[in-house]
């Protein structure tokens, strides 16, 4: 097949550009002909202080490229501007290989302002990563909200999306649960050593919210906040890649801090090699999630623990409704309240190689990119 690829990619945060590169790269290895896209609105060429700047001097320019060579997938790679112009393919060149598409993939961003490019495939399949936000904005016909009914296959990372087990409203809308794809063979496992973090990469405030029948999604430091005392609870080194800025950010930096938390800085993880390096450092994740995830019951999965999964390492997360779809206890563990998540570190802990050997045989059986992406292609048909 003939596959576009669309993302938003130039200067975005790593995670997000490595969950959207694996439908690429799984693509390309399957033997599919993959095009990536990223199309760019004014509002993201500015530069480090935060002023517009042409989309020709944006240094957006080269990190979409760089990506891209990462990732295998350049020179059949394009990052447009609002007036057409681009980087990588031309776009005569772009809208011809999209006329001839068999389909196109959107994880995020904005390809549908650009026509020529988003109507001409011959299906187009949207993928999201935020399953409860984005339904909700488009049943309550938000202006932030994505153009769903302009897209003839939906999935979601929420497993129960779409079900009695969740009252996120999908307005008539078929969603098939799917979890991200991994290309096993870029997260070889790793046994961590004894002293190793548990690690995770987070928000902190700043997403998007909504309210649904006078429940608010808030924010994912409305449950971070619960669990602050946790090294000193468990007496596991624990860290985070934490993303703090605003108003407040010097006062939240040293609530983790004064709690024992080792904090990073996710902007130095620039790279794919970057990224896995954290990780395959890491003894295993420990992480909570975003309280919409937990308050609708969305049983969302994080692509970031799935890579973490990969990498031969356990997850400790917050049940947000996964465990009636995935196996849960040995790999992957899951808690509800603080008491619990001190209880599964220490089951990690007594027993970890077989927790390892657990996740990495999880990462296989449920999240192998040549599995994920063979069942999104049944379903587009």
């Amino acid at each position: 097949m003939r596959i576009l690829v669309t993302a938003k990619i130039a200067n975005t945060t790593v995670g997000h550009v490595d969950h959207a590169l694996a439908y690429a790269v799984g693509l390309k290895a399957m033997g599919h002909e993959v095009t990536l896209v990223d199309h760019v609105g004014r509002g993201r060429c500015v530069d480090a202080s935060g002023t517009r700047v042409p989309f020709a001097h944006w240094d957006g320019l080269g990190h979409f490229e760089a990506v891209a060579r990462d990732y295998g997938i350049w020179p059949q790679a394009a990052l447009v501007g609002w007036n057409r112009e681009t980087h990588g393919l031309a776009f005569d060149r772009l809208a011809a290989i999209a006329m001839a598409a068999d389909l196109l993939i959107t994880r995020s961003g904005k390809i549908h302002k650009l026509p020529e490019i988003f109507e001409a495939p011959a299906k187009r399949a949207f993928f999201d990563g935020n399953p409860g936000s984005t339904q909700t904005l488009f049943a309550q016909q938000d202006a932030e909200a994505e153009p769903l009914d302009r897209y003839e296959h939906l999935f979601t990372l929420g497993y129960n999306i779409g079900t009695t087990a969740s009252k996120i409203p999908c307005a008539g809308q078929v969603w098939h649960a799917l979890p991200r794809p991994v290309v096993l063979s870029m997260y070889p496992p790793r046994i961590a050593a004894d002293d190793a973090c548990f690690t995770t990469i987070s928000t902190w405030r700043g997403r998007g919210s909504f309210e649904l029948d006078g429940i608010e999604a808030g924010q994912k430091s409305d449950n971070w906040l619960d669990y602050l005392d946790l090294p000193r609870r468990s007496g596991q080194a624990m860290a985070i890649a934490l993303r703090l800025q605003g108003p407040g950010a010097d006062e939240d930096r040293r609530r983790f801090i004064d709690a024992g938390w080792q904090l990073t800085d996710p902007s130095r993880l620039r790279c794919f090699a970057d990224y896995r390096r954290f990780l395959a450092g890491s003894r295993a994740e420990f992480s909570v999630a975003h309280n919409r995830y937990v308050a609708f019951n969305t049983g969302w999965f994080s692509d970031r623990s799935a890579a973490y999964l990969a990498c031969g390492k356990p997850v400790v997360v917050q049940s947000t409704g996964i465990e009636a779809h995935l196996p849960t206890g040995r790999g992957i563990l899951t808690f509800t309240t603080p008491d619990e998540a001190v209880e599964r570190i220490a089951e990690v802990n007594a027993d970890y190689l077989s927790h390892a050997h657990a996740a990495r045989a999880i990462a296989q059986e449920h999240f192998s990119a040549a599995k994920v992406l063979g069942r999104i292609l049944e379903i587009v048909g």
